[in-house]
Parts: structure tokens; C-alpha cells; sequence
């Protein structure tokens, strides 16, 4: 009879909109409680506020979203931290629900606690199943999508979108070549970390030939600046490029980090006036866009919008770019504590 019974209350979660189109764990008041208590929180505690549509979100909103989203009451503390980064307002999260881009929220986890909780970082580290990564890759986008759309008022507007508005959640391998991935935002090397930014989907970089850093680096470059990229114009998201250990032997050869960064920063560039052409820049562009007639034109306003994270598996000479969406330009990373 319990069994029926908790399918009923799946049900009615799905039927009340309590969903983001998967089936959730019922939000019980003692998994609730549970979960409050691994945060560090009271039920009533306000841990974010949306003051444009008058909204204040409270503890036992994103506890009950957590387990909803299937979390373990172990993965607390990093709830938290994401918890606050997704409420940040320099995120932006009503923003990242509604515009016409469909963008999702990437969540980046680095550190130890990449292995303490058993995330997966090898093969598949994009598109990871396994329990971590899949469901707080979940309460993120579900954390979205309930308080982003201000009760409801608002609605997703998405063109297209992509699948990472179901989850979408990667970690980087616990031990780099270059540093862990949250010390490009000024934290120490040692700590664990949460990242959260707006994104659109992954694309794929293949150079399975080249056989130095410059290839796979030229390569990557390249796919920064296809005529379809969402940046040309605002400029205002930046990238996140992806690089797993086959494409790394080559690359940090010859390269640091920053040299990487710099270097696609130096390559990534098309005529300005080609992409006049195809209709990639208005006619008669805002003053914000800095278009230059006749010259050059990179999809990044500064080199610190590019960033790296090192995951992936071996066996192949993959990478990703992943465009940050342009209606945010702040990526935003906690510490874990």
C-alpha cells in the first residue's frame, strides 16, 4: 500500500508542475528536514532573493528541490555553495530561464570533493550518468526553472534550447596539469569548489592528426569562430573549453595555461566585414558591440572570458567548446566549506 501510494504522490509532484518533465522524489518533510540540516539552514532562512519580480527564496525551497532532484543528503555542503551561486545575482537566473537562447546552467565541480562524492571526470564527462553528477546537475536546472520563472509568471521563451536543461554537470579530474579549474577565478589550488554560468551545448573539437599543442589549440580556435557563433555580436559570455588528457599531452608540451589562453585569444579571429556580410552584425551595430569596420574581430572581449577544464577520458583526441551565453557575463565560483 506504501508503494502505490508513493507512486500517487510521484504523480501528483508531476501533475502540480513540480517537475522538470522527469519523475522527482516526492518532497517528504522528513527527507525535507534531512536535507535542511546537511545545508546548514533553517527552513525559513532566506539564502536569495530576486528583487525585480519581488521573489525570496527560502531554505526549504531548495531543500526540497535537492531531493526532488534526487540528492543524497552527503552532496549538503556543496548544495549550499551552489545553492548561493545560482541566487547570485550577478547570474542573472530569471535571464538564463527566459531568453530565446535557451541556454542552460552549467555547473563546474573541482577539488576533492570531485573523488569524496564520487563524480564522474573520465569517459562520458560531459554527458555523465552516474548519481552526482546527474542529479546536482538536476537541482540546478530545476532551481531554474522553479524560481527563475518567478512562480510562474515568466515562462521559457528558448528558440531551440538543449538537453542540458535536464542536467547538465561536469567535473574536472582531481589531479591536472594546469591547476584545478576554480583557481581561474581566484581560489586557492587545494580547496573544493562549485562554478555555475549560463551555456548553450557542447561542440565537439576532433584533431585525431595533428601532433603538436598549436594543431589542437589552432583547432579549437577555429570552432570558437564558426559564422553561427552566438558571441559575434555582444561579445559578453566568453567560452569554456573542455580538454581531455589525449588533446593535453600535446597542449601542455608547449603551453601554461595562460599561454593557451592567450594564444586562441590571438587566433580566434574573422573579418569583421565577412560577418557584415552573413548578416552576423547589424548594419548599423550599438556602440556596445565595438565594431571596427575592415579588421579583424574576435567573439571574446577579453582573453580572462576563456577558461579550461581538464576532464574527459582517453582513447581519443576530443575536445568541447562550450559558448557561455551572452546574456551573462559573469561566471560565478564558491568555495565548499
Amino acid at each position: 500500500m506504501t508503494t502505490y501510494a508513493t507512486l500517487e504522490d510521484i504523480e501528483n509532484c508531476m501533475n502540480n508542475g513540480w517537475t522538470d518533465g522527469l519523475p522527482v522524489i516526492p518532497p517528504y518533510g522528513s527527507l525535507v528536514d534531512a536535507m535542511l540540516e546537511a545545508m546548514g539552514w533553517q527552513a525559513h532562512d532566506v539564502v536569495g532573493e530576486i528583487p525585480s519580480q519581488n521573489i525570496v527564496i527560502r531554505a526549504e525551497k531548495a531543500a526540497a528541490t535537492a531531493v526532488m532532484a534526487g540528492c543524497k543528503v552527503e552532496y549538503g555542503a556543496l548544495l549550499r555553495a551552489l545553492t548561493e551561486a545560482v541566487l547570485d545575482p550577478a547570474f542573472n537566473l530569471s535571464g538564463v530561464e527566459v531568453t530565446t537562447g535557451g541556454a542552460a546552467v552549467l555547473v563546474i565541480v573541482s577539488g576533492p570533493v570531485v573523488e569524496d562524492l564520487g563524480f564522474e571526470h573520465g569517459p562520458n564527462a560531459l554527458g555523465a550518468n552516474c548519481r552526482a553528477n546527474a542529479t546536482v546537475g538536476r537541482f540546478a536546472q530545476m532551481m531554474r526553472y522553479f524560481c527563475g520563472r518567478g512562480g510562474g509568471v515568466l515562462q521559457s521563451h528558448g528558440t531551440i534550447g538543449h538537453p542540458g536543461r535536464i542536467s547538465f554537470c561536469v567535473a574536472e579530474h582531481p589531479h591536472t596539469e594546469w591547476g584545478a579549474y576554480h583557481t581561474q577565478h581566484g581560489l586557492p589550488e587545494g580547496v573544493s569548489a562549485v562554478t555555475v554560468m549560463s551555456t548553450e551545448g557542447p561542440n565537439s573539437c576532433n584533431n585525431h592528426y595533428g601532433d603538436t599543442g598549436a594543431q589542437v589549440l589552432d583547432t579549437i580556435a577555429d570552432c570558437l569562430c564558426h559564422f553561427g557563433q552566438t558571441a559575434w555580436y555582444y561579445r559578453s559570455g566568453g567560452f569554456v573549453v573542455v580538454i581531455p588528457p589525449d588533446h593535453m599531452a600535446l597542449v601542455a608540451r608547449d603551453f601554461s595555461r595562460a599561454q593557451a589562453v592567450e594564444y586562441i585569444y590571438a587566433q580566434a579571429r574573422r573579418q569583421t566585414d565577412d560577418l557584415e556580410k552573413v548578416g552576423r552584425i547589424a548594419k548599423a551595430p550599438i556602440a556596445f558591440a565595438e565594431v571596427v569596420p575592415g579588421e579583424l574581430r574576435s567573439p571574446l572581449k577579453n582573453p580572462q572570458q576563456l577558461t579550461f577544464v581538464e576532464c574527459g577520458g582517453t582513447g581519443g583526441r576530443f575536445s568541447a567548446v562550450i559558448p557561455r551565453w551572452v546574456g551573462s557575463t559573469h561566471a560565478v565560483c564558491k568555495q565548499i566549506v
